[in-house]
């Protein structure tokens, strides 16, 4: 993964090759399944406590977390299958060709040049179900990330302002939790990254294809492809996106997580 990415910026550049592949449908996902999970997070999770006075306790965080994130992944699938597509479609066009001269399927041709219709064309060619393709996957993810994640950074948040006796909570203990529940985060969910990003970026779905990969590479290597990667891109995401959420919190007046 390591010598991809380094082999990606070295022929296109950091933004080509890297950045810009998929950042519209990237931002589109960060604006309904990422907006949803972490946004209906908190009134779930009163909702299962029931009292307004009461402590929410590990497991009622958990389901919260996975509830609000098996939803939302369910409803968002399309736009996760989109992104991954045009992420793998990534690289140099040939002007004569219009095939990839660089990239993960160089000497193939883009099969998607704009994000919205992007849904369009792959209902076309390959039906609805399609937009659908890997969201098992996907969703089994979106309810370990987000139960994981979420639960972890508001028992970490507890747990330290109960032992520091803080009364408040500062922008330091927001920062330090998130960082921390994001690489536990990564940690539990990389094989089921694996395999969404197996089954959506593929053109057929198929599972068969997987067994000669697990037994060349090994289950447990297979699973846990570009797991260093993953964390170096899930740690800088989740130190920003969490404290920036609570100060959003804040400043309507709604109250931290």
């Amino acid at each position: 993964m390591t010598r991809v990415i380094t082999q990606s910026a070295a022929e296109d550049g950091f933004w080509r090759g890297l950045a810009e592949p998929g950042l519209g449908a990237t931002t589109l996902r960060a604006m309904t399944y990422v907006a949803f999970r972490i946004g209906m997070y908190s009134s779930v999770r009163d909702r299962i406590v029931g009292g307004a006075d009461d402590e929410p306790t590990l497991r009622d965080q958990l389901t919260a977390g996975a509830i609000t994130g098996g939803v939302g992944s369910a409803l968002f699938a399309p736009v996760d299958v989109v992104r991954l597509r045009m992420q793998a479609d990534a690289g140099s066009v040939c002007g004569e060709s219009g095939r990839l001269l660089t990239g993960l399927r160089r000497g193939a041709a883009p099969r998607h040049n704009s994000t919205f219709r992007a849904f369009g064309e792959i209902v076309r060619t390959e039906g609805a179900a399609s937009l659908y393709r890997g969201a098992h996957a996907a969703v089994a993810r979106a309810t370990l990330l987000s139960s994981s994640q979420l639960a972890s950074y508001e028992n970490l948040k507890l747990r330290i302002r109960a032992a520091l006796n803080l009364e408040e909570e500062v922008a330091v203990l927001h920062l330090g939790c998130a960082l921390i529940s994001g690489l536990i985060a990564q940690t539990v969910i990389q094989p089921f990254d694996t395999m969404r990003s197996f089954l959506m970026a593929s053109s057929t779905g198929s599972l068969s294809a997987l067994g000669p990969l697990i037994r060349t590479e090994g289950l447990f290597k297979w699973a846990y492809r570009g797991y260093l990667p993953a964390m170096a891109r899930q740690g800088p995401i989740m130190l920003f996106q969490l404290p920036l959420i609570e100060q959003f919190r804040a400043l309507l007046g709604v109250g931290y997580l």
